[in-house]
């Protein structure tokens, strides 16, 4: 039997080039898991919720044996020509309340953007008040095109609307539910840039005392 001695160093201790190494190594772990996604959703999923939209939700099993649900949000990124988000679930018009959308978030383009749709479904809402949409999700990609819409466009009952002015209706109601889509995406692609970034990841491993090899080798061996 021979013995080996390794020196075993924490990641302050390593040269640029280790730590590069490294952080591949991390990051390379850790590709496959989506929790990180989580807070980003229900993040999303709150904001829906005052400007008309519920999520279908589905069963999620626990370890417990227990079960949650978790929002119908469906994604793939984000390096792909296919890579995006869409949604199953309802709009109703009578539960929108825009002006809640987005309350103390500091100004950024995100916070601009989501304000302009919720924006769009108040207008919508106030000009046919009882309105409502059902979309769900079609085909193999994840995108905001991989979907399907069943739309409740009627006019008060003082109105009648044309079926030209549905089908625009229908159209404009379209766009914002996928300028949505395509802000999750945005979201979510803005979270996982920051989860990756050598900032984060250099925390993530000093909080869990990783050790290396002079290199930056996770690998030891005895």
């Amino acid at each position: 039997m021979k013995t080996k001695t390794v020196n075993v160093y924490e990641f302050d201790e390593l040269d640029e080039a280790a730590k590069e190494k490294a952080r591949d190594w991390y990051r390379s772990g850790s590709s496959g898991e989506n929790s990180w996604s989580e807070y980003t959703i229900g993040e999303v999923a709150r904001e829906a919720e005052l400007m008309g939209i519920e999520f279908k939700e589905r069963p999620v099993q626990l370890a417990n044996g227990c079960s949650r649900g978790e929002p119908c949000v469906f994604w793939s990124g984000f390096s792909s020509q296919g890579d995006g988000a869409c949604f199953e679930g309802t709009w109703s018009a009578s539960a929108v309340k825009a002006d809640k959308v987005a309350i103390d978030w500091v100004d950024s383009p995100m916070t601009t953007e989501i304000t302009r749709i919720a924006k769009a479904f108040a207008d919508f809402a106030k000009k046919y008040p009882d309105a409502s949409f059902t979309v769900r999700h079609s085909g193999h990609y994840r995108h905001e095109h991989c979907t399907e819409f069943d739309f409740e466009i009627v006019g008060d009952d003082e109105t009648q609307i044309t079926d030209a002015e549905i089908e625009e209706a229908e159209k404009a109601l379209k766009e914002a539910a996928k300028d949505f889509m395509r802000y999750i995406y945005r979201a979510l692609e803005q979270d996982w840039e920051f989860q990756n970034s050598d900032e984060q990841v250099d925390e993530s491993i000093a909080a869990n005392e990783y050790g290396f090899t002079e290199d930056g080798d996770r690998r030891v061996t005895l």
